[in-house]
């Protein structure tokens, strides 16, 4: 099934000047890139991406670290979208991420540990708006799609 999730290469993965590297990932993977921007998220927007963890300890200093850079958001599009995306990631513990993955790759920190992905098809429509308006999110056909999806 062909979904969409979002993907934040968060401040240290700018800092670090990995980006490329990041989504070159992705896109190795056979995901598509249908939104892409590099924004220095504001209070309220990194509050709403991360309002579940409200009132745990590390809250702060994750609003802290989320609005201390920019960032990139994108939308990634493909089959099984989310899933992938979370396994090319890896655990977000970055000591638990095994090599071969982003963060078991390139993550130091648990905090700074690169990137973050929605976990499920409603947070992942949830923060993708959050991010996006409607009109950013691009539709288009690449000739390797029906390689890559069998379509």
């Amino acid at each position: 099934m062909i979904e969409r999730t979002l993907v934040l290469v968060k401040p240290d993965g700018v800092q670090r000047q990995l980006i490329g590297r990041i989504i070159a990932r992705y896109e190795e993977r056979g995901l598509k890139v249908v939104a892409l921007k590099l924004e220095h998220a504001s209070r309220e927007l990194v509050e709403r991406q991360y309002a579940a963890h409200r009132g745990q300890g590390f809250y702060p200093a994750l609003l802290e670290f989320m609005t201390s850079g920019p960032l990139v958001a994108m939308v990634l599009e493909g089959p099984g979208a989310i899933n992938v995306v979370r396994a090319l990631n890896g655990a977000t513990r970055a000591m638990e991420a095994v090599p071969g993955t982003i963060r078991g790759d390139l993550a130091l920190d648990t905090r700074m540990n690169l990137v973050h992905s929605s976990d499920g098809p409603e947070a992942a429509a949830r923060e993708i708006a959050f991010w996006f308006d409607e009109h950013e999110l691009l539709e288009y056909r690449r000739d390797v799609d029906a390689w890559v999806a069998g379509s």
